[in-house]
């Protein structure tokens, strides 16, 4: 419990762990313009009847004043295709569970659990080249079409089965499917529906989010 302590304060009281030195940040205090494309996609991050991102990665600041975090610190299953690359996943029984494991044991029997991962903030997320808990996607913009065409459109996410249809869901057993968000925004979409987002939309979001980078350089 000590060694947690001040490991938790350390990270507290190190300016490094948390610079929150973005345009975005600078944006909030006044001291920088979002273009247009930025400042569309900000409106669409937060619009609840669109992306919906702020739905869980949120994007206000917090009670105390702070930076907002970009994660509500809470858990989803959202249906991420299975990564082939992987070397676990040449195993077809094999399937990593998050929350109710196989490496968490903890709650391995709250079944209402599996598939779930915690939710990840997203500053500095342009800056990576891995997405979602098994690095299936490489791009925002894969993962943009995922949030967009995961109901609408699955054949664009999904491997095509041997009946050729799209293996929605893949990477999760058929008996905790159940588990993942197919109400909220833009999940709440059926086959052959209107996308959530145009690809516009996608471009404007993805613009937003190069906001949360940390080192931006400020005009003097």
């Amino acid at each position: 419990a000590e060694a947690t302590f001040a490991v938790g304060r350390y990270q507290i009281e190190e300016p490094s762990f948390h610079p929150f030195n973005s345009k975005f940040d600078y944006w909030l205090e006044g001291k920088a313009r979002l273009s247009e494309a930025e400042m569309r996609g900000s409106v669409l991050f937060n619009d609840q009847d669109k992306a919906n991102c702020a739905g869980c990665h949120t994007s206000q600041p917090t009670r105390d004043g702070f930076p907002p975090p970009f994660t509500d610190t809470q858990y989803e299953a959202l249906g991420a295709p299975r990564n082939p690359a992987l070397a676990d996943t040449k195993d077809p029984g094999y399937f990593d569970l998050g929350v109710c494991g196989p490496v968490r044991k903890d709650v391995a029997e709250q079944t209402q659990f599996c598939g779930m991962f915690k939710t990840p903030s997203l500053r500095n997320t342009a800056q990576r080249h891995a997405f979602f808990h098994n690095g299936v996607f490489q791009t925002l913009q894969q993962v943009m079409d995922f949030y967009n065409f995961r109901d609408t459109n699955p054949e664009k996410v999904y491997p095509a089965g041997a009946d050729g249809k799209a293996e929605k869901y893949n990477d999760i057993p058929v008996k905790y499917r159940a588990n993942v968000d197919v109400s909220d925004p833009p999940f709440n979409r059926h086959p052959g529906e209107t996308p959530a987002m145009t690809d516009q939309d996608e471009a404007d979001i993805i613009a937003f989010l190069q906001t949360l980078n940390d080192g931006y350089k400020p005009e003097q």
